[in-house]
């Protein structure tokens, strides 16, 4: 997760997630939210999965570590792209309590309903003694800016 928290700190929207070997914890990739640069799909879940794309990686054989918990988009493309584990820092109803503007469906609800390949493994509040506070951060300026 800290590796995961580096990427976020670098994105306007603070949102990181890397790729993690199964065999032996290595990290294979990393990605950060790059939206604001006008494509509202480059979530880091997407970028990330992008990144391991270009480089060839095999997704199977890793699990994807994200701050916060991937968007119902950001989940289809998990499970499309057959991640057999997620792990992730802040849920999406913390962010919504938090005032950080989310669409209301868990990564295991987009799971459950799936009938694409196994459902992978999820780990839910990972290090969000880490992952908490970007968002919190990210919520006072949200609400200074007027929530634009």
């Amino acid at each position: 997760m800290p590796e995961a928290v580096a990427w976020a700190r670098a994105a306007r929207w603070p949102f990181g997630a890397v790729l993690v070997a199964l065999d032996g914890g290595a990290v294979a990739a990393g990605a950060a939210n790059s939206a604001e640069d006008g494509d509202m799909t480059a979530h880091a879940e997407m970028n990330l999965l992008r990144e391991a794309a270009a480089r060839g990686v095999r997704l199977r054989d890793h699990a994807v570590v994200s701050t916060a918990e991937p968007c119902p988009m950001c989940a289809g493309a998990l499970l499309w792209a057959g991640v057999p584990a997620v792990a992730f820092g802040t849920a999406g109803a913390r962010l919504t309590a938090l005032g950080v503007p989310q669409i209301d469906l868990s990564f295991e609800s987009v799971a459950r309903r799936s009938s694409v390949g196994p459902r992978p493994a999820v780990a839910r509040g990972v290090r969000a003694d880490l992952t908490d506070p970007l968002y919190e951060e990210l919520a006072r300026l949200w609400r200074g800016a007027g929530g634009s």
